[in-house]
């Protein structure tokens, strides 16, 4: 914990001649560069000019769009990289390519470096990926940057709805945050408050610039890719995705999900998270805002039955697993449950107190174009109650659906919020 290998982090117009510079200081003289057809263009040509003194190598994507971080993906790369030398591989590219340069480096044994061409996700300093693996999008143990090279004119030039996710993603902080307190709370999970600290003031300050932003002026571009950045450091420094991830992302890998087994159409992350986001500051309110007055000892999670089974086809195992791990945790941590309604008090006005923040979240989403309402990214009302219901099956983490389906009050919860 709070062991984070980022040595060097350029947000600049020099930082690609400062990666050349850093390649040769760190004696790598065998770079391995990933891109894709239109990272390439945006600014992969430069990273392969300025380093071409090396014993360079590089991987192209020719996917202008619909690449995943799957297992054919990885095949592919792993196959260009082959048993050729490479000391480190550098990522040109946003999530998808970041995330499978990461996960290759870690299987691999080599360092990783990231240039992002875009600010449209935390994960650029993260030490996990997110692979879609049998359909199913889950955490895997990754490596994380050496360093972080960002050219803020490349990043703002990229399409609008890049930076809308980007926007998405950092919003959805907001409820991942109470997620994380309350957890603490109520069963003692490991908090740090510098760690939030770090997570909380970028996603605050978005909110307020969110017009600069949408506007993608290099400037305030670049200040959101710091936000960014700082939540993966975040996520490096705890050592889990826990402090930039709660029950918004559960839905929004819920969605991903569907979309794997044809049931609804992809949709870029961070628009996910932000879409979610607005229902799970909504629950959150009803959780923790006085809905739920008297707390009873928790209900352990167990199996929704024939809904549980025709959502998620195929995939018994991994969410039977998740529901195991769940139990296990807090069976393990149950001493830490308030028992006084002082206790439970203290935790609902230290939510309370984190929620203040939330009417800002909320229209900050609404400018940048994330509704709050069913329709959004083909998500209708049926399929949104569903999504709550079952969000929780994605990952073992604790969140307000894990909380209000221990109190019994989760289909309640649900009614109320989605329309």
């Amino acid at each position: 914990m709070h062991d984070v290998t980022i040595d060097k982090v350029v947000i600049g117009v020099e930082a690609v001649g400062e990666l050349a510079a850093y390649v040769g200081a760190r004696g790598w003289s065998k770079p391995f560069v990933v891109m894709d057809a239109n990272t390439k263009e945006a600014l992969g040509w430069r990273v392969v000019d300025e380093l071409s003194r090396t014993k360079l190598r590089s991987c192209e994507f020719s996917e202008r769009q619909g690449l995943r971080a799957d297992e054919p993906a990885v095949a592919r790369l792993e196959a260009s990289l082959g048993e050729g030398e490479a000391d480190v591989l550098i990522a040109v590219g946003s999530g998808v390519l970041t995330d499978l340069t990461r996960y290759v480096a870690n299987r691999s044994g080599r360092f990783f470096v990231s240039v992002p061409t875009a600010a449209s996700m935390d994960g650029y300093a993260s030490s996990v990926a997110a692979m879609e693996f049998g359909g199913m999008k889950t955490t895997f143990p990754a490596v994380a940057p050496a360093a972080i090279f960002a050219d803020p004119v490349t990043v703002a030039a990229a399409p609008l709805d890049m930076t809308r996710s980007g926007l998405g993603d950092l919003l959805g902080k907001a409820s991942a945050r109470v997620d994380w307190l309350i957890a603490n709370g109520l069963y003692g999970e490991s908090y740090c408050p510098e760690v939030e600290r770090r997570v909380t003031e970028p996603f605050v300050h978005a909110a307020t610039q969110v017009h600069h932003i949408l506007r993608q002026s290099p400037e305030a571009i670049a200040q959101l890719l710091h936000g960014l950045i700082e939540s993966g450091i975040a996520m490096a420094m705890m050592g889990s995705s826990r402090p930039a991830s709660g029950c918004e992302h559960h839905a929004s890998h819920f969605w991903d999900l569907l979309a794997s087994n044809g049931r609804r159409l992809h949709a870029p992350h961070g628009l996910q998270v932000g879409y979610a986001t607005h229902f799970a500051m909504r629950l959150q309110e009803f959780a923790f805002g006085g809905s739920v007055p008297d707390l009873r000892p928790p209900l352990l999670p167990g199996p929704h039955g024939d809904e549980e089974n025709e959502w998620l086809t195929g995939h018994a195992a991994e969410v039977g697993a998740v529901l195991e791990e769940k139990r296990r945790w807090q069976l393990e941590n149950q001493l830490h449950w308030p028992v006084t309604a002082l206790q439970w008090d203290a935790v609902q006005r230290r939510s309370v107190e984190a929620m203040q923040v939330f009417p800002l979240v909320e229209s900050a989403l609404l400018a940048a174009g994330i509704a709050s309402e069913p329709g959004f990214l083909g998500l209708d009302a049926a399929t949104l109650q569903m999504t709550f219901r079952l969000a929780s099956r994605m990952r073992a983490r604790y969140t307000t659906l894990d909380f209000l389906e221990g109190q019994d009050k989760l289909g309640e919860a649900i009614d109320a919020v989605v329309p």
